[in-house]
């Protein structure tokens, strides 16, 4: 594709996002709410994915009667943002971009006052996996050079955050592996890459796409899993690295627990309409985002597969 999504791509898409959703007509009783700006909690900084797709959603959503400001609530791996959302009214008034397993990790592997399934899951639009990215001179040009290299010296690894999805898979990286290395965590991709390309860290793990729109001054070892954003990058298995498995992360709103469902019904409804929209769409491609539309119902569902593997490599992130 070059410019954006085939007609017939997109009318398939919008069709199973409006699906995904279970849209009915507008309920005369949801009318009322919401009848201000939402607050939207964004956990990493600016310039990286999570705020980059959250601008993009944004006029769309307004156009679907749900208008929002960024509220930028950085550090500790979102812990901090979830932390806030968990203590906010529960009035759907404030929501937040989740990437799971974030919230999964902090209830299994810390302390949290709150646990990932008592945030109402709003709408989800992506599944993704990691790449592993270097700045583009460095002589480490596939991912057996970064693993014969961290064999020979201590390489230094960064993540977007700690006990997120990333640190997750770094961490199955060295068991599976075999190998050791340093580790710096980073508050999202737009910390992380500077770091990298001033020298700062030997490699990255990072999403696939805030790496597309870098790639000027990245080269990629891997994914870890096929990605459209990607698609010229071969994966870690087709690398003769099989064992490690992708530890994917999945994108989408949660609002604060004890939200009434009729309001977490009419943000859903917003979000699904928004994602109907094909300029939004386009944006996103452009952008290097793969959508995949996922209904409250779904995103919950992977919530809990998420939950079953955190628990499973717990031991992995101590």
């Amino acid at each position: 594709m070059t410019e954006g999504f085939s007609a017939n791509r997109r009318d398939v898409l919008a069709a199973a996002i409006l699906g995904a959703a279970g849209l009915a007509e507008p309920a005369n009783a949801q009318t009322r709410f919401p009848s201000r700006e939402l607050s939207w909690l964004i956990y990493q900084a600016p310039g990286g994915s999570l705020d980059l797709t959250a601008r993009l959603i944004q006029p769309n959503l307004a156009e679907n009667g749900v208008r929002t400001n960024l509220d930028y609530a950085i550090g500790a791996g979102g812990r901090i943002a979830r932390t806030r959302l968990s203590r906010a009214q529960p009035d759907g008034y404030t929501i937040m971009t989740e990437s799971s397993p974030g919230a999964v990790m902090d209830e299994v592997l810390g302390s949290a006052e709150y646990k990932a399934l008592d945030f109402p899951p709003i709408f989800g639009w992506s599944i993704i996996g990691w790449q592993f990215c270097v700045k583009k001179d460095s002589p480490m040009r596939t991912f057996g050079d970064f693993v014969a290299e961290a064999r020979r010296r201590r390489v230094t690894m960064g993540t977007i955050g700690r006990s997120g999805s990333s640190h997750l898979q770094v961490e199955i990286v060295k068991k599976r592996l075999g190998i050791n290395f340093d580790i710096v965590h980073f508050e999202g991709s737009g910390r992380a890459y500077p770091a990298l390309m001033g020298g700062h860290i030997d490699v990255c793990c990072s999403g696939p796409a805030s790496g597309a729109r870098n790639r000027d001054n990245l080269h990629f070892l891997g994914v870890t899993r096929a990605e459209p954003a990607l698609r010229d990058v071969p994966t870690l298995a087709s690398q003769g690295f099989p064992e490690v498995e992708s530890a994917d992360q999945m994108w989408y709103a949660m609002t604060t627990p004890g939200t009434s469902a009729t309001r977490v019904a009419r943000l859903e409804e917003a979000f699904a309409r928004a994602f109907q929209n094909r300029d939004l769409l386009e944006r996103m491609e452009r952008a290097g985002e793969s959508i995949t539309a996922l209904s409250s119902a779904q995103v919950r569902e992977v919530v809990a597969g998420h939950l079953r593997l955190v628990q499973e490599n717990r031991d992995l992130m101590r």
